[in-house]
């Protein structure tokens, strides 16, 4: 009833409108506006959900730096030299601080100076890399610099939603930004379109830049708002939300993808997979649900693998880090095996970033398990540092068949003590005293709304995990799924088909 009353105010406003431009004289304010592309999905009255740019949790530190780097550009390596701090911690702390969502200042970014994907930006695109302070040409050399420029954007998108907040702030009965773009009024943009906003975020966005964008104005291209919505959409959007560390594959098909930021990363082998991720927890899809998710970096090579580049030099491949082994006398004291090295081109690694290098201080690089002795509590250590296991079910799940070595408490008291180790991404999971089932994704667990959610995304009930309330309570709390109208195979042939599953892709 709200949006029927809504689309009358808007269709007698834009009467209004159109009786007095009879009687206007005509000049640049009523130039020719036509759109460049046909998208009838784009509703230039809602551009995103109000939820969308509260989140600020939705990424953590290492997400945005990775999300950086896989789109290409150079944000990913950006050292602000004013606060000499990298862009992708500057994103991260800006969010915590005005609680704005990370990905809100990511396509801001984007859509302002191309900064997410452009791989050779200019210095002034750094130096105005939000827009801020800029209009008609002209910027404030108050807020040049990156760090400034995204702490004043994210500020200021934060000072909107507060007074959004508040109704009759800066207009009687309605909720405004003090340049009166109001949640169900309408308003001209600045490119001659009707817009009547749905929502408090996009009366900000529209704030922020006042125009539409898809417009072509006398000439000139508009991109604005509708960029904006464009990259959203294309990068946080997919038509269906699937948690990161799902793993889809094709009905027939035997290319298994890694869901992660919206992006489909094929598995190059089968080898590639086991040694990251449980094979069980592979969901089959129509192709038009994976056709939702933009292509990503291809992931080639297994978990730990010696990969050894045209120069000679050897790296140990962890968690999609190459970490250069110190010298051949680290090699043999560690004890690698030289008949386990690959030998690959040096564009075969060009997509994967570099880590600590492995030197004789490097405590168990690939990890072990370690029980100690005296007190029988379980820890995992890798690089110098223990990390509790606080439960059987996390030591079974993260790592099967794996032998648990005896140490003593004087070994282990000399690795500082981490934060306990979680389940693996598209582990499902819940507490033996609670009925609540919940999918782990990034560390945080997710809870399956009901029966009708957990079945319509091709879950079986067969993979949960149960365990203590202890283990389930150390992943923090994420967003709730809920029901997918997409099809699924019935769920006695996914639980079929999980003892056969393909040996190579």
């Amino acid at each position: 009833m709200e949006y029927l009353k809504s689309a009358v105010i808007k269709r007698l406003f834009i009467s209004i409108l159109l009786i007095g431009i009879l009687f206007y004289p005509l000049n640049f304010s009523l130039a020719t506006v036509t759109s460049y592309e046909d998208n009838p999905d784009f509703n230039p009255d809602f551009l995103i959900a109000d939820e969308d740019i509260l989140d600020y949790n939705s990424m953590n530190i290492e997400q945005i730096r990775d999300f950086a780097k896989v789109q290409g550009g150079t944000l990913g390596e950006y050292i602000d030299p004013e606060v000499k701090m990298p862009a992708y911690w500057i994103i991260w702390q800006a969010a915590q601080e005005f609680h704005v969502n990370p990905r809100f200042l990511l396509t801001l970014l984007q859509k302002e100076q191309s900064l997410v994907n452009d791989d050779d930006p200019s210095e002034s695109q750094y130096n105005w890399a939000t827009g801020y302070s800029c209009y008609g040409g002209i910027c404030l050399d108050a807020y040049k610099g990156f760090s400034r420029q995204v702490r004043a954007a994210a500020k200021r998108f934060k000072d909107y939603m507060d007074d959004l907040n508040v109704k009759g702030k800066y207009l009687a009965n309605y909720y405004c930004t003090f340049t009166k773009w109001c949640v169900g009024l309408p308003k001209m943009s600045q490119d001659q379109m009707m817009i009547m906003p749905q929502n408090k975020v996009t009366a900000a966005l529209y704030t922020y830049n006042p125009y539409q964008g898809n417009t072509v104005v006398d000439g000139y291209k508009i991109g604005a708002n509708y960029n904006f919505w464009k990259i959203w959409e294309n990068w946080f959007e997919s038509s269906v939300f699937r948690p990161n560390g799902s793993l889809l594959k094709v009905f027939g098909s035997n290319t298994v993808y890694l869901i992660r930021n919206g992006q489909k990363l094929p598995f190059a082998s089968f080898s590639a997979l086991i040694s990251r991720y449980d094979p069980k927890n592979i969901i089959e899809v129509n192709q038009e649900e994976l056709a939702g998710f933009s292509e990503g970096p291809i992931i080639k090579f297994p978990q730990y693998s010696l990969l050894m580049d045209e120069d000679g030099n050897i790296s140990l491949l962890v968690d999609e880090k190459l970490r250069h082994i110190a010298s051949m006398e680290v090699f043999r004291t560690l004890g690698f095996n030289p008949e386990e090295v690959i030998q690959v081109n040096n564009e075969d690694l060009a997509e994967l970033s570099q880590g600590t290098e492995i030197t004789l201080a490097s405590g168990y690089p690939t990890g072990a398990l370690i029980r100690d002795k005296y007190t029988s509590g379980v820890y995992f250590v890798q690089n110098g540092i223990k990390y509790p296991v606080v439960s059987p079910e996390i030591l079974e799940v993260n790592f099967p068949n794996q032998t648990v070595l005896l140490g003593h408490s004087e070994e282990l008291e000399k690795y500082p003590k981490a934060d306990p180790i979680k389940f693996k991404d598209a582990t499902l999971v819940k507490a033996k005293d609670d009925d609540k089932v919940y999918v782990i994704s990034d560390g945080k667990r997710l809870h399956v709304k009901d029966e009708a959610s957990f079945i319509s995304r091709g879950y079986a009930w067969i993979n949960i995990i149960e365990t203590s309330s202890e283990a389930l309570n150390i992943h923090q709390s994420g967003q709730t799924l809920e029901a997918l109208s997409t099809s699924t195979p019935p769920l006695e042939i996914i639980e079929d088909e999980v003892n056969q599953l393909p040996v190579d892709f």
